[in-house]
Protein backbone atom coordinates (compact mmCIF):
# COMPACT_ATOMS: atom_id res chain seq x y z
CA UNK A 1 0.00 0.00 0.00
CA UNK A 2 1.46 3.38 -0.93
CA UNK A 3 0.93 6.58 1.01
CA UNK A 4 -0.32 9.58 -0.88
CA UNK A 5 -0.78 13.08 0.38
CA UNK A 6 -3.46 13.98 -2.17
CA UNK A 7 -6.21 11.39 -1.90
CA UNK A 8 -9.56 11.87 -3.53
CA UNK A 9 -12.92 10.89 -2.08
CA UNK A 10 -13.33 7.65 -4.06
CA UNK A 11 -9.90 6.33 -3.01
CA UNK A 12 -10.68 7.28 0.59
CA UNK A 13 -14.00 5.41 0.43
CA UNK A 14 -12.28 2.37 -1.11
CA UNK A 15 -9.76 2.38 1.76
CA UNK A 16 -12.58 2.60 4.32
CA UNK A 17 -14.46 -0.21 2.58
CA UNK A 18 -11.32 -2.35 2.54
CA UNK A 19 -10.77 -1.72 6.27
CA UNK A 20 -14.41 -2.57 7.00
CA UNK A 21 -14.15 -5.86 5.10
CA UNK A 22 -11.20 -7.00 7.26
CA UNK A 23 -11.85 -8.98 10.40
CA UNK A 24 -12.11 -7.44 13.88
CA UNK A 25 -8.53 -8.26 14.85
CA UNK A 26 -7.14 -5.89 12.20
CA UNK A 27 -9.70 -3.26 13.11
CA UNK A 28 -8.64 -3.49 16.76
CA UNK A 29 -4.96 -3.19 15.80
CA UNK A 30 -5.68 -0.16 13.63
CA UNK A 31 -7.70 1.49 16.39
CA UNK A 32 -4.97 0.68 18.91
CA UNK A 33 -2.28 2.19 16.67
CA UNK A 34 -4.41 5.28 16.17
CA UNK A 35 -4.88 5.54 19.93
CA UNK A 36 -1.12 5.24 20.46
CA UNK A 37 -0.44 7.98 17.91
CA UNK A 38 -3.03 10.28 19.50
CA UNK A 39 -1.69 9.61 23.01
CA UNK A 40 1.83 10.31 21.77
CA UNK A 41 0.69 13.60 20.24
CA UNK A 42 -1.08 14.63 23.45
CA UNK A 43 1.93 13.70 25.58
CA UNK A 44 4.22 15.63 23.22
CA UNK A 45 1.96 18.69 23.48
CA UNK A 46 1.80 18.42 27.28
CA UNK A 47 5.59 18.14 27.56
CA UNK A 48 6.09 21.19 25.32
CA UNK A 49 3.53 23.13 27.36
CA UNK A 50 5.21 22.06 30.60
CA UNK A 51 8.61 23.18 29.28
CA UNK A 52 7.22 26.61 28.42
CA UNK A 53 5.65 26.88 31.88
CA UNK A 54 8.94 25.93 33.53
CA UNK A 55 10.77 28.57 31.48
CA UNK A 56 8.20 31.24 32.37
CA UNK A 57 8.31 30.21 36.03
CA UNK A 58 12.10 30.40 36.09
CA UNK A 59 12.14 33.90 34.60
CA UNK A 60 9.43 35.05 37.03
CA UNK A 61 11.35 33.47 39.91
CA UNK A 62 14.56 35.24 38.87
CA UNK A 63 12.72 38.57 38.70
CA UNK A 64 11.15 37.91 42.10
CA UNK A 65 14.54 37.07 43.62
CA UNK A 66 16.08 40.26 42.20
CA UNK A 67 13.22 42.39 43.57
CA UNK A 68 13.43 40.65 46.94
CA UNK A 69 17.20 41.21 47.08
CA UNK A 70 16.68 44.90 46.34
CA UNK A 71 14.06 45.17 49.09
CA UNK A 72 16.34 43.41 51.58
CA UNK A 73 19.27 45.68 50.70
CA UNK A 74 17.10 48.78 51.15
CA UNK A 75 15.80 47.41 54.42
CA UNK A 76 19.34 46.75 55.67
CA UNK A 77 20.42 50.29 54.74
CA UNK A 78 17.39 51.72 56.55
CA UNK A 79 18.09 49.57 59.62
CA UNK A 80 21.71 50.79 59.65
CA UNK A 81 20.56 54.43 59.41
CA UNK A 82 18.08 53.80 62.22
CA UNK A 83 20.81 52.27 64.41
CA UNK A 84 23.05 55.31 63.83
CA UNK A 85 20.13 57.62 64.62
CA UNK A 86 19.34 55.74 67.84
CA UNK A 87 23.00 55.85 68.86
CA UNK A 88 23.19 59.61 68.25
CA UNK A 89 19.89 60.16 70.10
CA UNK A 90 21.19 58.13 73.05
CA UNK A 91 24.34 60.26 73.18
CA UNK A 92 22.28 63.46 72.87
CA UNK A 93 19.93 62.24 75.61
CA UNK A 94 22.88 61.55 77.91
CA UNK A 95 24.23 65.05 77.18
CA UNK A 96 20.81 66.61 77.91
CA UNK A 97 20.59 64.69 81.20
CA UNK A 98 24.08 65.89 82.15
CA UNK A 99 23.25 69.49 81.31
CA UNK A 100 19.92 69.25 83.16
CA UNK A 101 21.67 67.95 86.29
CA UNK A 102 24.23 70.79 86.08
CA UNK A 103 21.43 73.33 85.68
CA UNK A 104 19.52 71.89 88.64
CA UNK A 105 22.67 71.84 90.77
CA UNK A 106 23.48 75.43 89.83
CA UNK A 107 19.95 76.47 90.66
CA UNK A 108 19.99 74.91 94.12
Amino acid sequence: MKFMTNINASEFLKAIDHAASMNDRWLFLAAFCLLLVLCGAVIYWLVRHLQSLVTENKSASDAHKAALEKIINTQNETALKLAVCIDRNTAAHAEVNYQLRRFQEARS
